[in-house]
């Protein structure tokens, strides 16, 4: 530190004790004593008589001393230069080239500073004006300016200049310069706060911090506010495909591109697919011409699934020329492409509120495949509609609602009979056409059906509602004593609990009556009054259900929304003929499939049973495994029965794997994700001219060009401000032993006068 001046000065204080009053009204008393009681003059000489007054008037006087109670105070202030701290972008997109003459942003602000700091190097050689630097990128760090050159060195790419953390930086250099005072800050960086977490601090808060010290802030913006790399730019900005995906089915891969100063260009956009060998491979392509104003365009492709298992997934776009910023080029994910030989062809002729809530938890079931096909009851010159399109396909279930049997050919409705017949199973739902009031019973897939046949039961369009053929709500879902067991009514774990739990749930709105039923018949649950509700039989190799209701979105409304899910589930279940399997199934589901550097990704697991449960009493393990093959544990936190988990820490970009195992079946279950490093700096290399006038506009300071930078050093320079600092003595000068040996010399001697001179 420099030291401009010193200065002395010394002072004295008196802190009396009472008042002045007081003391000089004891002057006087002791005056008029000491006249009044003055030594005998006829026995002492006039030399001797002196002494005595000479003694009694010095001890007075030093209590007198003693009782204004005398100090001296002397201060040293010490006169110092304040600080001008310089802080200099050096992250990468410090390296983009759109200053004059085609020059770096560095090598520009390089050349500023280096004339602004000329401009004032005598103050700087001379240390009567300090100059502090710092760069930045990620991490800020000082550097020393050489007083002879005043050049803060070239430009060099680190590790840490992938990200640009002006918060930070300025929070860092403040903090080292300690109680050392500030005249102003220089902020040299092109604006673009670019930082992952923790290094993500808003400037505006340490700006206005400085501000309320009175520094103020000087920033100097260097760049376009358009850049040149940004200006040729092709990126991928979004990616859009499903979780899962059926084996066989066609799925529609949506994606975003952004083109920047392409205008009449062509860029090739490909859709690349992982092949079993772990390897890419181009599976279709596209062609988009760039126009004038065009900043985004969609691009759609159309994948059929042809394997099963994980499969990654990804969007690229083909380099340009004279293209800079490659690595938003690329963007990738993975899907799932399970079997999809549990498939539902649901159909239905009314938009009721029931196949809205079916349809809805169905999709939710990630080894159901639901297609609904909704046949309009109202435009009825259209009947009967063709189902061969959708009979050519694998379905394994089907669901019939609210549908008049005249909407559909009869031919398409023996095709069904006989998928039924071999292997496959349907399901009638309740509704004001559905059973005999539809005409069911006299169609081809009369045969199958649990009842007697009654052709007087036809409730025919246009006509009120016969009251005959349902019955009213509210009604309750009582399962057969007989056959209520089976696992499609199995809401507990016991026969007892499962009762309990059908009675506890909300009561419906009505339900269709049935007709007499078939000797094949089994009675699943009834209403409290007997009436079936939900009735099974046999067909061939296929299973046939009748269930009489329609209102049972009430209980995903009415707060048994898990219970409604696992009742349709084990429906279709049962109808599948997958109620029987005994084994549990471990599942891993990731809540994204794609994040950045650094970012967290939360996972859930668990065992399932077959009835959709989850597993009792099950013990999971965890593990993430980065590209490089490198394997850690990952924690567990048990939810219910199932398990959640964090994974941090994921610095690497490329495919990692999170793997699960179940103890002690020895179950495991494998996902990927994608961990990208998105290219902060270059992706968007912009002059952000907007966050320099914010940090600046709390301070005194403000937004200058590069060109503008001299001016403010020769204004610092030529009057720097003076900051002092003081150091303060105090010494009492009464409070010691010397007044005390001159008040008792001052008796002492005295008496010893008087005693020797015969006076006592």
């Amino acid at each position: 530190m420099t030291i401009s001046s010193l200065i002395h000065t010394t002072s004295f204080h008196f802190d009396p004790t009472g008042t002045w009053l007081g003391i000089v009204l004891l002057i006087v008393v002791f005056v008029g004593l000491l006249f009044f009681l003055a030594p005998d003059k006829s026995r002492l000489s006039p030399a001797r008589r002196l002494t005595l007054i000479a003694l009694r008037t010095g001890a007075f006087l030093v209590l007198v001393f003693c009782m204004s109670k005398p100090s001296m105070v002397s201060i040293r202030q010490l006169q110092q230069p304040a600080t001008v701290l310089v802080l200099a972008d050096s992250s990468e997109s410090m390296n983009v080239a759109d200053s004059p003459n085609s020059k770096t942003r560095w090598e520009y602000l390089r050349e500023t500073l280096k004339a602004a700091m000329e401009s004032t190097r005598k103050q700087i050689v001379n240390e009567s004006m300090l100059v502090r630097a710092w760069v930045f990128d990620r991490e800020a760090r000082e550097i020393s300016v050489d007083t002879t050159s005043l050049d803060i060195g070239e430009w060099e790419r680190r590790p840490s200049s992938e990200e640009t953390a002006i918060g930070s930086a300025m929070e860092s250099a403040v903090l080292a310069m300690g109680e050392q005072p500030l005249s102003a800050v220089v902020l040299l960086s092109d604006g673009g706060q670019h930082a992952y977490p923790p290094n993500d601090l808003p400037p505006q808060a340490e700006s206005r911090r400085l501000g309320e010290r009175g520094v103020p802030l000087w920033a100097i913006t260097y760049g376009q506010s358009r850049g040149a790399a940004q200006a040729r730019d092709a990126s991928i900005v979004g990616l859009s495909v499903p979780e899962k995906v059926f084996l066989g089915n066609t799925v529609e891969i949506m994606g975003r591109v952004r083109l920047e100063g392409l205008a009449d260009r062509n860029v090739t956009v490909r859709l690349m697919v992982e092949q079993s060998d772990g390897e890419l491979a181009e599976v279709a392509r596209k062609e988009i011409r760039s126009t004038e104003g065009m900043t985004e365009e969609s691009v759609r492709f159309d994948w059929t699934a042809e394997s099963l298992g994980e499969r990654k997934i990804a969007l690229v776009i083909d380099a340009v020329a004279d293209e800079i910023v490659l690595t938003n080029n690329l963007i990738a994910t993975f899907v799932d492409v399970v079997d999809g030989g549990l498939r539902v062809l649901y159909i239905e002729g009314s938009p009721r509120v029931e196949q809205r809530f079916l349809r809805r938890t169905l999709s939710s079931s990630p080894d159901v495949q639901i297609d609904f096909q909704w046949i309009n009851s109202v435009n009825r010159s259209r009947w009967p509609v063709s189902l061969e399109r959708e009979l050519s396909r694998d379905y394994k279930v089907f669901l019939i609602g609210d549908l008049d049997v005249d909407a559909i050919r009869p031919k398409d409705l023996e095709k069904i009979r006989v998928l039924v017949e071999n292997g496959a199973s349907i399901g009638f739902l309740g509704g004001f056409h559905s059973f005999e009031a539809g005409g069911w019973g006299s169609s081809p897939l009369g045969r199958l059906l649990p009842y007697a046949r009654d052709g007087l039961s036809r409730q025919r369009f246009g006509e009120p509602v016969r009251k005959d053929l349902h019955v009213r709500g509210p009604i309750k879902i009582v399962p057969d004593k007989q056959f209520g067991g089976v696992s499609v009514l199995r809401l507990g774990q016991t026969v007892e609990e499962s009762d309990a739990i059908w009675a506890g749930l909300p009561p419906l709105d009505g339900a269709n009556r049935l007709p007499r039923l078939l000797p094949v018949a089994k009675t699943l649950a009834v209403t409290e009054a007997g009436l079936p509700l939900l009735v099974a039989r046999e067909y061939g190799l296929g299973r046939v259900l009748v269930f009489a209701v329609d209102s049972t979105w009430r209980w995903a409304m009415e707060g048994s929304s898990e219970l409604y899910k696992r009742f349709w589930r084990q429906f279709v279940l049962w109808l599948a003929r997958r109620d029987d399997f005994e084994g549990e199934r471990l599942w891993l589901k990731l809540a994204r499939r794609r994040i950045s550097v650094g970012s967290p990704l939360v996972f859930d697991a668990g065992l399932t049973a077959a009835d959709g449960t989850l597993a009792k009493g099950s013990a999971l393990s965890a593990a993430v495994i980065d590209p490089a093959g490198n394997s850690r544990y990952v924690r567990l936190i048990k939810d219910g029965e199932s398990f959640s988990g964090t994974i941090t820490g994921c610095s690497e970009p490329g495919d990692w794997r999170v793997v699960v195992k179940a103890d002690p079946q020895g179950g495991e279950a494998v996902a990927r994700f994608v961990v990208y490093r998105q290219d902060l700096e270059l992706a968007n290399p912009r002059a952000n001219t907007l966050l320099m006038q914010q940090i600046a506009s709390t301070t005194d300071g403000g937004v200058r060009l590069p060109e503008e930078l001299q001016s403010i050093f020769k204004e610092i320079g030529q009057a720097p401000p003076v900051y002092t600092t003081s150091e303060e003595w105090s010494v009492s000068l009464w409070d010691n032993w010397i007044t005390l040996l001159m008040v008792a010399g001052c008796l002492c001697t005295e008496w010893f006068f008087r005693k020797r001179w015969g006076l006592v």
